[in-house]
Parts: structure tokens; sequence; C-alpha cells
């Protein structure tokens, strides 16, 4: 298994409580640690800077925005690799 190393994740959010920031935050963390992550992103690491806008729908339920947070950073480190 492979294994990436996050130093930093940064979120800009609003609207959420406290409890839910952290339930969001869990669920981007299990997400991520499930992800098929290309080996060449893994072997290659680099700093990503990415801008996701989140539907209405995803703002309002933290498991469809962890899922859009994780389908794009998966995404860009697809296209990074």
């Amino acid at each position: 298994m492979q294994e990436v190393h996050i130093d930093r994740l940064v979120l800009k959010l609003s609207g959420l409580t406290e409890d839910e920031g952290r339930r969001l935050a869990m669920k981007v963390s299990e997400g991520l640690a499930a992800a098929d992550i290309p080996n060449a992103a893994v072997e290659n690491p680099g700093a990503l800077r990415l801008d996701l806008r989140a539907s209405p729908r995803e703002q309002s339920d933290v498991d469809s925005l962890a899922h859009h947070i994780v389908s794009g950073i998966v995404r860009e480190l697809s296209r990074s690799a």
C-alpha cells in the first residue's frame, strides 16, 4: 500500500458547526486513505492548490461535501502524476 503524507490541508468553509467541521475532516482523511492514488503522484509529491466549489446539495451534507473534496484532490493528484 502506498503512503501519502499531507503536511497541511486547509479548508475555508462557512455554515458548518464545529462538530460538522470535525466530521468533515475525519471523512476527508478516511476518503483519502481509501482512495486509489496513482503511484506517480505518490513518487513525485508536490504542492497542490485547489479551488473547489460545492453545489448547494453538497454544502448541506457533510458526506457529500467530503466526497467532493476527496474527488477533487484525487483528480488533481492524477493530473499531476
